[in-house]
């Protein structure tokens, strides 16, 4: 770190967890996150989001809007980390987890039951919003829970193993997505085919709420609650303090919104290979994760070998060149695109552990909401990404994709190599 005092983020004294404590609760996360890879066609809103849009009549900006209202939801953290104590952290990550479950289970009766396609549309794009809230509040609590029940090496180690094994699972759920839209399963035909990915989708994000409720947290003593504002305000004001913190949030807001001209890529199958984009949704999102779990591994290496930052800047160098490459190669080559930005996309874990790596626990929650406020801000780049596409075809969205992709990439690489030590 910088010596500047204005560099550090703020920090507190972190409680020390007990050997058995960091293997189970980095069992636990990882096991949480193998269940949400295996609904990742869901999760994951976008591409599958996208194609069910396009079938119901939508335009290619409305397909983007799910994606668009998903990143609006990340807001919620930063309210929470204002109100949750320590205490009920670990309840936090079970409630949202469960909110999402509910959500999925929402779209899947609604695209059951006989409704106008006008409604199902507003639902999916609603149901984006009510996920991006639910996912983003389990992604920042369920950080803290790792931050506060493992050290920096076990927390470097579990997430080589998590990111490295996880993708797989999604692997699976893709070509098992793509087999229901592809008329595997003869009697589920549209719109039941959809429904039972969301239906898949709503019992594996109730399995993920069940097993977090496991975590193993030292016990951290609750603070005095400031009034909302004064809260809201001190915690920016101290944060902004931090060029660190600075460069972090809008590099990943830059990150974020190259990331979001995946829905693009989907979209694009019918003018690259002329195939319709519910036909290769689920052979994208098994590519995407495949390259997830091989640059997964390579990620941890990284992390272990060469300190916080160099995963960090891996993945916004792997979006950026994913983006490229699904600009100029033609034919089916272009796919290795999503293979590539399935390993960039990990930075949705690497920018958080960078953040949770330089903050105390009693602080651990703001840092990282103030961090996920960053997505709401992408949410512009993802309705951006839909109306250039719309109005000047796909290569306009792409090239506004690579710009940020750069950008981020110059802001990254101005950070520190390594945390400072936190205190114990």
């Amino acid at each position: 770190m910088a010596s500047s005092q204005a560099d550090q983020l703020p920090q507190s004294v972190r409680p020390i967890p007990t050997r058995r404590m960091e293997r189970r609760n980095g069992l636990i996360f990882s096991g949480a996150t193998l269940l949400i890879f295996l609904a990742a066609p869901i999760i994951y809103v976008g591409i599958v989001q996208a194609a069910l849009c396009q079938h119901l009549g939508a335009s290619t900006q409305i397909a983007n809007l799910p994606a668009a209202t998903y990143l609006f939801g990340n807001l919620a953290p930063f309210i929470l980390s204002a109100i949750v104590p320590h205490r009920h952290e670990r309840l936090t990550v079970v409630l949202a987890n469960s909110l999402t479950s509910l959500s999925c289970l929402a779209i899947a009766v609604c695209l059951t039951l006989p409704v106008a396609t006008s409604v199902r549309i507003g639902a999916i794009i609603g149901q984006g919003f009510v996920q991006g809230f639910g996912i983003s509040t389990s992604l920042v609590f369920m950080y803290q829970c790792l931050g506060r029940g493992t050290g920096q090496e076990a927390r470097a180690k579990t997430l080589k193993r998590t990111f490295s094994a996880a993708p797989i699972a999604a692997v699976a759920g893709s070509l098992g997505t793509q087999a229901v839209l592809n008329h595997g399963i003869p009697w589920l035909t549209y719109p039941h085919d959809f429904a039972f990915i969301f239906f898949y989708g709503a019992i594996c994000m109730a399995s993920v709420a069940a097993l977090v409720s496991r975590y193993d947290l030292p016990p951290i003593p609750d603070e005095p609650r400031q009034p909302l504002f004064a809260y809201f305000q001190n915690s920016v004001l101290e944060c902004v303090r931090s060029r660190n913190f600075v460069l972090l949030w809008t590099a990943y807001a830059l990150w974020f919104s190259t990331l979001s001209v995946i829905t693009n890529f989907g979209l694009s199958a019918r003018e690259v290979l002329g195939r319709d984009p519910q036909e290769l949704a689920g052979i994208s999102m098994a590519l995407r994760f495949g390259g997830k779990a091989l640059i997964g591994y390579a990620l941890g290496v990284l992390a272990v070998r060469r300190g916080i930052r160099a995963p960090v800047t891996a993945t916004v160098a792997l979006v950026t060149v994913a983006t490229i490459w699904g600009w100029f190669v033609p034919g089916y080559a272009y796919l290795l695109a999503f293979a590539l930005m399935g390993g960039g996309e990990l930075g949705g874990a690497y920018f958080p552990n960078y953040i949770i790596s330089l903050s105390g626990p009693a602080v651990g929650v703001r840092n990282l909401s103030l961090l996920t406020v960053a997505t709401p801000a992408a949410s512009l780049g993802a309705v951006l990404h839909g109306t250039l596409a719309s109005h000047f075809g796909f290569p306009a969205s792409y090239l506004f994709g690579a710009v940020t992709g750069v950008l981020a990439l110059l802001l990254v690489i101005r950070l520190p190599v390594k945390a400072a030590p936190v205190a114990t």
